[in-house]
């Protein structure tokens, strides 16, 4: 019998690699292949741990392939007729990889258990990793499958709170890792309740939990066996795992699936909906609010679909904790969406990961975490816990990190620590933790109320040049071309690229003036803000450009140098929105306010001034560190 569990995921992910290369180079399958065929070897050993302590999956001395591999798919066969271990795979499933592969996998596996690894609250999620390291990004991105970090799932449980009571539903749960990690709290929660209970009742109880209290639904049926098999690798009931669009469970024609989910029949929902592609069916549509513009079906996101579900299938009180893309909270368009959550929940908190949260699952897609509770009257006041976390247990390379932001800010919630705290009454149509978390609450306020000096909004001091020009009309037309990449926010210069109209992949380009402030508004924190020069007169920059052309009686010098400002760049940077790299509105840029005082040419030429003698020690730099080389090279040339 195997005894030894995989110590980490290290090891497990050796092991899976090299069960891997078997697959692939006997077979040559594509991920997807591979890991089917994998996660049918898997289920054999399951079974057979589960049944005869993995004594029939050793390969035993002096046997041949062609017997091992025989008894390996009769057991499979065997699994799969039997009632525990039903509805994983089809009656018509078999193995279909050779008895050499059939060997050599399980001569990787076999000196491992599956369960002595699951049975542990802190051991390795199996199959989640099998199925992430086999499958790659490529493939899940393609589902719109990316998947959560556990150090994530753990906090949003935690936070929520879970008991043996109460019903958990995840609408997409992929290889089911909320639901395990429910279990996994719960098996905690009974350990530290009752010490004298042996791990067999334990386990008794953990199955009953979760027949009675996981439901968990998933459109691809690849994934659905993920999440079943996974439930079954940590000894809990899978009959609750759904192979259904939960944006319409009505339609699957299966009354206990309806009986368990529908309106008002969940009290915790965890969910990461994905976050790929517009959901178009009218008939999908149809059933939701967000899914209509004034009556007629409108093409939205998947999630803001899957965020009124949530909310539907909630009983009153009940709580969901949503990973939701950044743009829900914050994009201008999205502002019904955002209504439509303060009109039915009241929003308990709102916690913003670092942008590189899911850059090891594949996107690079900036998330929050979104934690509501349904009720019947939303309370006109209440507060509302706001946080950005920077350290999150692991690294953007997906690597484990002892950094990890999560359990104090999980006290932090339960203490109600003021500095997080924030009146429903002050969020104005934004959402999003970054806005209001204290620290930029006190930037902003530097340009609402400046005690000292009259603030004036960008759009009175100058104008926004919006013109668009076609360069591709005037095809043998050479043009300076600025794009973001152009400008160097250190040296303040603009490196243009020259090219012919009919080369340029713009169509509409904004002409600039000697003399025009141009304000990137991409991932503002650059500070790429640079004055116009005399030679660039006429060139054309692309639309992530603002440009302001400044009204008579305002310092060009000064204006530009308070816009480089690491306070105003810091105001930018906190009113950018979107879900990838960021940007400031310009209709957001233009109402911004910037203090203008009195005599504030005399402040321009100052900050002229100290720009010149920047360029002269910069180039006294330069002499020095070239007379360091000089002398280098002649000693080492002998000179």
């Amino acid at each position: 019998m195997p005894t030894y569990r995989f110590a980490n995921e290290y090891e497990l992910q050796k092991v899976v690699q090299r069960c891997h290369n078997v697959l692939w180079e006997r077979h040559g399958f594509d991920p997807a292949q591979a890991f089917d065929e994998f996660s049918k070897l898997l289920f054999v050993k399951l079974y057979d741990e589960v049944t005869m302590m993995g004594i029939r999956t050793a390969i035993q001395r002096g046997e041949s392939l062609d017997q091992f591999a025989a008894r390996i798919r009769w057991l499979f066969d065997q699994a799969n007729q039997s009632a525990d271990f039903g509805r994983i795979f089809t009656d018509g499933d078999t193995i279909n990889v050779d008895d050499l592969s059939i060997y050599e996998v399980f001569k990787q596996l076999q000196n491992y258990s599956l369960l002595a690894t699951t049975s542990e609250v802190q051991g390795a999620d199996v199959k989640g990793t099998i199925y992430e390291h086999i499958i790659g990004n490529t493939f899940r991105g393609e589902l719109g499958q990316f998947f959560t970090h556990r150090s994530i799932i753990e906090f949003m449980v935690r936070l929520v709170g879970i008991d043996e009571q109460k019903v958990v539903y995840d609408p997409a749960c992929g290889s089911g890792g909320f639901l395990i990690m429910c279990a996994r709290i719960i098996r905690e929660q009974i350990r530290q309740a009752q010490p004298q209970l042996s791990a067999q009742e334990i386990d008794h109880r953990l199955r009953d939990y979760s027949r009675r209290c996981l439901i968990g639904t998933e459109i691809n049926e690849r994934t659905a066996r993920v999440a079943r098999l996974n439930l079954l690798m940590h000894g809990l009931d899978y009959s609750n795992i759904f192979t259904v669009n939960a944006l319409k469970t009505d339609e699957a024609g299966d009354k206990r699936l309806t009986a368990l989910v529908n309106t008002g029949t969940i009290d915790i929902v965890f969910a990461n909906p994905p976050f790929a592609g517009y959901e178009k069916d009218p008939s999908v549509l149809s059933r939701f609010e967000l899914g209509q513009n004034h009556g007629r079906t409108a093409a939205v996101t998947r999630e803001v679909l899957f965020i009124e579900r949530i909310i539907q299938v909630l009983r009153e009180n009940g709580v969901a904790a949503i990973v939701i893309p950044q743009g829900i909270l914050t994009n201008r368009n999205l502002a019904h969406v955002r209504d439509y959550i303060r009109r039915h929940t009241q929003v308990l908190a709102v916690i913003e990961l670092p942008d590189w949260a899911f850059i090891p699952s594949g996107t690079s897609v900036r998330g929050s975490l979104l934690f509501l509770r349904k009720v019947a009257q939303v309370p006109s006041d209440y507060k509302v816990f706001m946080k950005r976390v920077e350290n999150i247990g692991f690294t953007s390379t997906g690597r484990p990190s002892a950094l990890n932001d999560f359990p104090q800010t999980l006290v932090e919630y339960q203490q109600r620590a003021p500095r997080y705290l924030v009146s429903i009454g002050e969020i104005e149509d934004r959402l999003d933790a970054k806005f209001y978390v204290s620290e930029h609450r006190q930037v902003v306020s530097f340009f609402r109320h400046n005690p000292r000096y009259r603030l004036v909004s960008l759009s009175d001091i100058g104008s926004f040049y919006t013109e668009k020009v076609n360069p591709r009309l005037s095809p043998d037309r050479e043009i300076n071309l600025v794009e973001t990449s152009c400008v160097d926010p250190v040296t303040l210069t603009i490196t243009p690229k020259r090219i012919k109209g009919r080369d340029s992949s713009y169509t509409s380009l904004k002409r600039l003036q000697a003399g025009d402030i141009l304000i990137s508004r991409r991932r503002a924190y650059r500070g790429a803000i640079v004055v116009v020069p005399p030679e660039l007169d006429g060139a054309l920059a692309i639309s992530e450009f603002s440009v302001l052309r400044l009204r008579e009686g305002y310092d060009r010098d000064y204006v530009v140098e308070i816009l480089r400002s690491p306070q105003f760049l810091k105001l930018m940077t906190i009113y950018s929105t979107g879900e990838m790299s960021g940007r400031i509105a310009e209709k957001d840029l233009r109402r911004l306010q910037i203090p203008i005082p009195e005599d504030h040419r005399r402040l321009g030429a100052a900050f002229k001034a100290h720009r010149r003698r920047i360029k002269e020690l910069k180039s006294l730099i330069a002499e020095e560190e070239s007379k360091i080389i000089e002398l280098a090279t002649s000693i080492i040339e002998g000179r």
